[in-house]
C-alpha cells in the first residue's frame, strides 16, 4: 500500500492532494505533482511513473453508467464510446443504475477509490450528492446526453433546444395549432431543453403551449398509453412525444382506442431509434446518430485523461428531422 501519510509529509501537501495526484486529478498543478514525484522518489518508491500516468490494472478501466441499457439510444452510446476506448487498451465497466440515484453513487464512489482511469454518464440522475460528488471529484468525468448547470465539466449532448424547435416547426408548417406534449420527466436539463425550445418556436409564430396541455412522464411505453387515453379525450390534432417508447406505446394506444395516426391526430418524437419503426410504425421523429455520440465521449475522456488541466469540452451535437409518415397537413 502506498503510504500517502508519509508521502504527503514529505512534499509538505496535505494527505488529500496525493489522493488527487495519484488519481490523476485535474485540480494537482503540475508543480504540486512534481513534488509529490520527489517525494515518493525519497522514500524508495520508485514506480512512479505507473502510478501518475495510470499503468496500473484498474487505471486501464473506465466507468460508464447509464439509465437504461435496454434502450437503443443508450446502447448504441455504449458502442461508439467502447471501440474507441477499446482501440486505445481501455475495458469498460459497465452499470444500468435504471436511474437509480443510490446505485449511482455506489459505483462512482467506487470508481474513484479504485483509481479508475475515468467515468462516463450517460443520461445519469442529477442529485445533491452528484453534485457535491462532482464538484470535488478527482478523477475525469463525462457527461452524455445531459449537463449539470452548476458545474463546469466536460460534455457530449445533443441540442435539445434545437430539437424542440425543430419538432414544434415542422407541426406549424402542417397546419397544426393545437398541440399537446409528452415530456420526460420535469427534473431533466434536457426534458427542459426540449420544451423550452419548443415553446419559443410556438411563440415565434405567435402561439402558444398552454400549462394544461403539458404532461410529464417517466420515458415507458406505459407512460405512452396512458398519453393516450388522456389525448382521445381531447380535441388536439397533434402531440409532440418526448422519446420513441412513449411515441411507440402512444401509438398502440391510439389505434386500439380506434383513432388514427397521422388521419385522426399526427405524431412526431424525439430520439429516433429502430423502435419507431416496429409493427408498422413510421414516426417522424427528431433525433442524432448516438454511436457517433458514445465516439465523441471516448475521444472527450481520452483527452481529459492526457490532459486534466486542460478547458472542458461541450460538443454540442446538432439535431435532425426525419419525416416519415405520421404528421398529416391540415387544409387551411
Amino acid at each position: 500500500m502506498i503510504p500517502q501519510k508519509l508521502i504527503a509529509e514529505k512534499a509538505g501537501v496535505s494527505f488529500a492532494t496525493v489522493s488527487r495526484a495519484l488519481t490523476h486529478s485535474a485540480k494537482v498543478r503540475p508543480e504540486t505533482l512534481k513534488r509529490i514525484r520527489n517525494a515518493m522518489l525519497e522514500l524508495g518508491i520508485t514506480d512512479t511513473e505507473n502510478l501518475f500516468l495510470g499503468k496500473g490494472a484498474l487505471s486501464k478501466m473506465v466507468l460508464v453508467v447509464v439509465g437504461d441499457i435496454c434502450k437503443e439510444f443508450f446502447a448504441n452510446i455504449i458502442v461508439g464510446l467502447s471501440d474507441v476506448l477499446a482501440a486505445h487498451g481501455y475495458s469498460i465497466v459497465l452499470c444500468n443504475s435504471h436511474y437509480d440515484t443510490k446505485k449511482e453513487m455506489e459505483v462512482i464512489r467506487s470508481a474513484h477509490e479504485n483509481y479508475y482511469a475515468g467515468i462516463v454518464l450517460i443520461t445519469v440522475v442529477e442529485s445533491k450528492e452528484l453534485v457535491e460528488f462532482l464538484s470535488h471529484a478527482s478523477i475525469p468525468v463525462v457527461l452524455v446526453n445531459r449537463y449539470i448547470r452548476s458545474l463546469d465539466l466536460d460534455v457530449v449532448r445533443i441540442d435539445n433546444y434545437r430539437g424542440g424547435y425543430l419538432a414544434a416547426q415542422h407541426l406549424m408548417e402542417n397546419g397544426h395549432r393545437r398541440i399537446a406534449h409528452l415530456a420526460g420527466p420535469q427534473t431533466s436539463s434536457a426534458v427542459e431543453d426540449r420544451l423550452r425550445g419548443f415553446q419559443h418556436a410556438m411563440q415565434d409564430n405567435g402561439l402558444t403551449l398552454p400549462d394544461d396541455s403539458i404532461v410529464f412522464g417517466d420515458l415507458s411505453r406505459e407512460c405512452g398509453k396512458e398519453f393516450a387515453n388522456w389525448l382521445a379525450q381531447k380535441d388536439y390534432t397533434a402531440a409532440y412525444i418526448g422519446n420513441d417508447y412513449m411515441a411507440a406505446g402512444a401509438v398502440h394506444q391510439l389505434t386500439k382506442l380506434g383513432r388514427r395516426v397521422p388521419e385522426d391526430l399526427s405524431i412526431i418524437s424525439f430520439d429516433d431509434s429502430p423502435l419507431i419503426s416496429e409493427d408498422g410504425l413510421s414516426i417522424t421523429c427528431i433525433g442524432y446518430d448516438s454511436k457517433t455520440m458514445g465516439t465523441y465521449a471516448a475521444e472527450t475522456l481520452l483527452k481529459r485523461i492526457a490532459d486534466p488541466l486542460a478547458h472542458c469540452v461541450k460538443t454540442i451535437c446538432s439535431p435532425n428531422l426525419t419525416i416519415r409518415g405520421s404528421v398529416r397537413r391540415l387544409e387551411r
